[in-house]
Order: structure tokens, then C-alpha cells, then sequence
């Protein structure tokens, strides 16, 4: 069995910024992979913009993520009732989870683990995390530092 982690754009910036090798050595593991949204994917293509002789190139760091992109599916309300804890706002663009607000993008991360039971959720944002752990089981959720620790029983780091 594969363990599968969905990684939040801060977490893959700061494993590119303090683990460089980190995503490189997990895509030569058979037993974990990672995954990243199409919207983080999208956030981090614009941070990974470098103008070369006048030619807007990506990043090799970014192009190495291309085959963990993952499709978000599409989602929605459906199915919430009216005393759920997931409201939606009037614009449709902010969630509030038990009274955490969060972006479009960021509730996209908890509905894909939702939906896909094999996804792990990797955030170092608290109000991810916590609203995360309302909808999801709670051990479905990481910070970084539960990641690190996780890799260490692969051997990992």
C-alpha cells in the first residue's frame, strides 16, 4: 500500500527551501508519493516564474512537479446539510469551518482528501489544519514536523 501525502503550497516551498533534495528522494520511493492540487500548482507556477533572455521560464523545481498534480475535482456543498459545520460565504469564495475562515483554494485541499481517502493532508496553516481536523479524521491531517516524522519511518531522511 502506497501512503499518499496532498502537500500545501508552504510546506512544498519550505521543503524546498530547508529539504532541496526531499521531494526527489520521495519520487524514488515505491511506498510514498506526494501530490499537489492543480490551485497550489497554479500558486506556485507564479512564484516559479524566472525571465531568462526575455523568455518566461518555470522553474526546474516546479517542472519536477508536473506528474503530481492532481485535478480538484470540482466541488461543492452539496450534501452538507443546513447545521453542518461548513458554511459558504454570500461571494462563494471564503469557507468558514466551526468559525475558521478559509480561501476557495484551501478548502479545495480538505474536500480532495474528503473525497480521496488515500490522501494525507500536509499544512502548516492553523486554520487549515484545524478545519482539517473537523471534517477529516484527525490522523489524515500533518504539520511539517508530523511529515518529517512520518518520512523517518520510511527511512527517509
Amino acid at each position: 500500500m502506497i501512503k499518499e501525502y496532498l502537500l500545501d503550497a508552504n510546506i512544498v516551498i519550505r521543503i524546498w527551501n530547508e529539504y532541496p533534495q526531499l521531494l526527489n528522494t520521495i519520487e524514488n520511493r515505491k511506498e510514498i508519493d506526494f501530490k499537489i492540487s492543480q490551485d497550489i500548482a497554479g500558486e506556485l507556477a507564479i512564484k516559479e516564474f524566472r525571465n531568462i533572455n526575455g523568455v518566461h521560464v518555470l522553474t526546474d523545481k516546479f517542472l519536477k512537479l508536473l506528474g503530481h498534480i492532481i485535478n480538484n475535482d470540482g466541488f461543492s456543498l452539496k450534501g452538507h446539510t443546513e447545521n453542518s459545520c461548513i458554511k459558504q460565504d454570500s461571494n462563494n469564495n471564503m469557507y468558514f469551518v466551526e468559525g475558521y475562515k478559509i480561501s476557495h483554494n484551501d478548502y479545495s485541499l480538505i474536500d480532495i482528501c474528503k473525497n480521496h481517502k488515500e490522501y494525507i493532508l500536509v499544512t502548516e496553516d492553523k486554520k487549515i489544519l484545524e478545519s482539517a481536523k473537523i471534517v477529516l479524521d484527525p490522523s489524515r491531517v500533518l504539520t511539517f514536523n508530523e511529515f518529517l516524522k512520518d518520512l523517518n519511518s520510511f527511512n527517509v531522511l
